[in-house]
């Protein structure tokens, strides 16, 4: 069985890359990038940890060849075999010619069993053009070759370069309909502002969606999930199953994967890791925490968003303060949503606490949306859609680039319908920590957390 393969690297990382490959003389340059390699269910998912840069005044360098001496190569092995990291080597073709050349080849045949010979593990090659167009493949120790199907580039845009697909999409056009075909986008909780984000990606043309949440259909939501039914509440029916069977009846095109699970589920966990793009559309700060360390450990963007109604009370009524929509961008070496103080230690206790203890967990669940009110039905869909709505066409203007200002600009956006603002928060308003555990990927324990275990 052929796997599809994929290759992820930060924007921080590429724009190192380019700045090295083309110093502006014209003439072929080269690098190393160390990749964890991680395969998952029919996936074989490349993670870009580091680059070594190799000098250029030690290469030999000309517009259609390079040679450069293999010391560098000892460095990469020495760095990558603790780590069981694969090795890609990387030179440009300041021709712009988008495919690997005779000498490529043969370059290949020569070097790559060395790097096996030090350990097995897949290593493989990879080419960039002064467009920023990258093509790739890996050798597995038979020396088989296997062209790399997509490369994933996440920073303050988001690039999926999938084989043959093509470049300079129009936003909003049939052009987007057609490139968001590769997508495999992860939408995790199904609920009012879930089952909306996953109704946008499902008619936008979104080719694979995943869906993941644990509850079920209730009539008290019938108000705010689209899709849902009576006959679904009374059946009890799996919110992702609703959403899915749904999507089946206008699109004939798409993959549907259903998991009726939470995300803190290692099978939930493996197959959001599989995706381009994760939306978190939760609410448990548990849920939350979940999603930022695999958007860190998996070099994937998060959408996560949240909707709250504050109250306040005046002679023993109460009065709503505020109506409010929180939209956070987050790529997994920036600012996170724990650095973004959208979950704390504290606040992973206190709910820990709740669900140990039934009764105030059910006071939790029963408050909902409305902070310090009891409402069992919240007339919040207008709410849910504003957000989501957000969402998207965030999703869109990071994906095919239509904003006249730097996507920077936009790490965070709150909409305030009582004091009618929106406010608009950069990426550097965040102060952001180490980011340890990025591009690790499948680890044991999986995510660092110990009652996840290791792989089956």
């Amino acid at each position: 069985m052929i796997l599809q393969t994929h290759f992820r690297i930060t924007d921080t990382h590429l724009d190192d890359l380019k700045r090295h490959l083309f110093p502006g003389d014209g003439l072929e340059a080269s690098a190393i990038a160390l990749a964890s390699c991680n395969k998952i269910n029919d996936q074989i998912i490349f993670l870009v940890q580091d680059i070594l840069l190799v000098p250029h005044s030690e290469c030999i360098r000309k517009v259609d060849y390079l040679t450069w001496p293999g010391k560098y190569i000892e460095e990469a092995i020495e760095k990558g075999e603790g780590k069981n990291l694969s090795l890609f080597l990387i030179h440009s073709h300041p021709s712009s010619l988008n495919q690997f050349s005779i000498a490529d080849d043969e370059s290949d045949q020569k070097v790559i069993p060395c790097i096996f010979a030090a350990y097995n593990q897949l290593h493989g090659s990879v080419i960039v053009t002064p467009e920023g167009k990258l093509t790739g493949r890996f050798y597995d120790k038979n020396l088989s070759p296997q062209y790399i199907d997509k490369f994933l580039i996440v920073g303050q845009n988001i690039e999926l370069v999938a084989r043959q697909s093509s470049s300079n999409v129009m936003p909003f056009s049939a052009d987007m309909t057609q490139s968001l075909k590769n997508f495999k986008v992860g939408v995790i909780g199904a609920s009012g502002t879930g089952s909306i984000v996953i109704e946008n990606l499902a008619r936008l043309g979104v080719g694979h969606l995943v869906l993941i949440d644990d509850d079920v259909i209730e009539h008290k939501n019938l108000n705010r999930i689209l899709n849902s039914t009576i006959q679904d509440a009374k059946n009890q029916k799996a919110k992702v199953k609703v959403l899915a069977d749904a999507i089946n009846q206008y699109r004939s095109d798409v993959v549907l994967t259903v998991l009726d699970s939470k995300i803190g589920t290692q099978q939930a966990i493996l197959e959001a890791a599989t995706c381009d793009v994760l939306f978190s559309c939760v609410d448990t700060v548990s849920a939350r925490m979940y999603v930022d360390l695999v958007g860190e450990y998996f070099l994937l963007p998060v959408f996560d968003i949240g909707v709250t109604i504050p109250t306040g009370s005046k002679n023993g009524k109460p009065f709503i303060t505020e109506v409010c929509a929180r939209l956070d961008y987050i790529q997994p070496h920036r600012s996170s949503l724990k650095d973004r103080k959208v979950y704390t230690p504290d606040s992973l206790r206190a709910e820990y606490l709740k669900e140990t203890s039934p009764e105030s967990y059910e006071k939790q669940l029963k408050e909902g949306y409305f902070k310090g009110v009891h409402e069992e039905a919240p007339s919040v869909i207008s709410l849910n859609m504003l957000a989501a709505s957000f969402c998207i066409n965030e999703f869109i203007a990071r994906t095919f680039l239509f904003r006249q200002e730097n996507n920077s600009n936009y790490a965070r956006t709150v909409v305030c319908l009582g004091a009618n603002e929106v406010e608009y928060f950069r990426e550097d308003s965040f102060i952001s920590n180490p980011r340890i555990n990025v591009g690790k990927g499948i680890t044991t324990p999986l995510l660092g957390i110990p009652n996840l275990g290791g792989m089956r």
